[in-house]
């Protein structure tokens, strides 16, 4: 469902008579992206949920667990998620009853945990990303290269990251 929430540049700046400090262009601006970032999560991680049944979570989840082959530790995995270690916990037990994910105690160290995608895992995955990827390449492919470049820069100055580059 869409949601319309943009408010005028005339209503913003009868606010901005209250309130001084408020910046019309700043809030349309941020409203912009917000809306934006829904329509890009419909276009690219809603079909993850429709076609293979994968919530966003899960999807990142599986990413990471991807990239790493050996196995990842489950409170390492989580904060790489952006999770809870109580909801990578439930994620994992899920993932690991669906034969998804095998869950090994760690070498050297029998009291922790390693997260490490089965071969059923690594399969799906293999499954899951060249669509994902060509999705996401499509959607971009509106803006040139230079135009991504920026748009990273711009969005990593707005949040305070470091470039990745």
């Amino acid at each position: 469902m869409k949601r319309e929430m943009m408010p005028t540049r005339d209503e913003l700046e009868r606010h901005r008579k209250l309130i001084p400090e408020i910046d019309p262009s700043a809030v349309i601006a941020m409203l912009r992206i917000m809306r934006t970032g829904q329509q890009i999560q419909h276009a690219v991680l809603d079909v993850l949920q429709q076609e293979y049944g994968m919530s966003e979570g899960k999807f990142c989840a599986m990413v990471v667990m991807h990239q790493y082959k050996e196995g990842i530790s489950p409170s390492a995995l989580a904060g790489r998620v952006g999770v809870t270690r109580a909801t990578i916990s439930n994620m994992l037990q899920r993932l690991e009853r669906d034969g998804i994910v095998l869950l090994r105690a760690a070498d050297g160290d029998g009291r922790c945990k390693m997260a490490q995608l089965t071969d059923k895992g690594r399969a799906l995955m293999q499954e899951v990303l060249p669509p994902h990827y060509l999705r996401v390449s499509q959607l971009m492919s509106r803006l040139s290269e230079s135009e991504q470049r920026e748009i990273i820069y711009l969005l990593q100055k707005l949040t305070g990251e470091k470039s990745d580059h």
